[in-house]
């Protein structure tokens, strides 16, 4: 005999974006009551969802009004061609399939031309491979913006310089999560030639004030003279660290361009703590390791007949385990 076993249960107000569940482990089945079309009878919405594991994701079994409002017709969210849910667990951090790239400009910012855009969004992060004609962005992170459906997507943060030429052709795979180990390093994008000196990364860094940071600058990127120094971080936006370098006095950063192919990349990473410049500034001196977690979770898709419903929407969901039981 087949048993169930509530695990947690909840409720939240939709935004009309995708909603995502942190759950306190694994889980076989998930449904959802969207309290707000119940009591409506909000014809063509749907009221009420259903997962179990093997179903694809996804996908889910819908309960919606039917045009009228007054009856319940049932569908499911493959067959509908509208999101339902998609079990995440992000301590596995595999790679999407490639995609094709058919272009990307030379530009600081390169706008990467592709037929496919699936999955994406701003904030999104991929990895690019192969960039025939520039050459130096392959195999690095980039957060993306300007997401064009099925024709482009934009690096997100300004390198010091274009790579130097158009690209012809390349792929690219979706990085799902963020690494989960501690303590991250990031791709340097730029740094001012300035006091203090400024680093651009190539994707949020997730640094925080207080933090010391130590730099690897190859020649390739030119301003050797920060290479091996380490500094404190004292003050950040999601893809600035404003440290406590003086680099007026030290050569122009410049982004590595295809003809210094093969080289190693620009990078910072955090090697401790500063805890009087982190209290001084009210952050945590624990608050970087202690964001630095994985999860459980499940997705749930927006929209008119997905689970996490419309803006405003109420939505009452219970997920679970299944086992079981020897009559014998």
């Amino acid at each position: 005999m087949a048993c169930n076993t509530i695990i947690q249960q909840g409720r939240f107000t939709a935004d009309g974006s995708n909603e995502i569940l942190r759950l306190r482990s694994d889980i076989d089945w998930i449904e959802v009551d969207n309290y707000t079309v119940i009591n409506a009878a909000t014809a063509s919405y749907g009221a009420q969802f259903r997962w179990q594991r093997g179903m694809a994701d996804d996908d889910a079994i819908i309960n919606a009004f039917d045009g009228g409002g007054t009856a319940m017709v049932m569908s499911s969210a493959a067959a509908g061609g509208v999101s339902g849910f998609k079990l995440l667990d992000t301590s596995e951090n595999s790679l999407s399939d490639s995609v094709v790239i058919s272009a990307a400009t030379n530009a600081t910012q390169p706008v990467v031309s592709t037929g496919t855009t699936t999955g994406l969004a701003t904030g999104s992060i991929v990895r690019l491979y192969t960039m025939t004609g520039q050459e130096s962005l392959a195999s690095y992170d980039f957060e993306i913006d300007t997401v064009v459906a099925s024709t482009s997507f934009r690096i997100r943060y300004a390198m010091a310089n274009a790579p130097g030429a158009a690209c012809t052709g390349g792929t690219y795979r979706i990085v799902k999560w963020d690494p989960i180990y501690y303590p991250r390093w990031r791709y340097i994008a730029n740094v001012t030639q300035a006091n203090p000196a400024v680093v651009t990364t190539t994707v949020s860094h997730g640094f925080t004030v207080g933090q010391k940071i130590r730099f690897k600058i190859p020649s390739d990127f030119d301003m050797t003279e920060l290479n091996d120094l380490s500094g404190t971080v004292t003050a950040v936006t999601a893809s600035t660290i404003t440290t406590d370098i003086d680099a007026s006095g030290f050569t122009a950063f410049s982004f590595a361009l295809p003809a210094d192919v093969p080289f190693s990349p620009a990078i910072i990473a955090p090697l401790g703590e500063d805890v009087s410049e982190a209290r001084s500034a009210s952050v945590s001196e624990l608050d970087d390791a202690t964001r630095n977690i994985s999860y459980l979770g499940v997705e749930l898709g927006a929209g008119n007949t997905s689970p996490a419903g419309n803006n405003n929407d109420v939505i009452y969901w219970r997920a679970g385990k299944s086992f079981s039981v020897d009559n014998e």
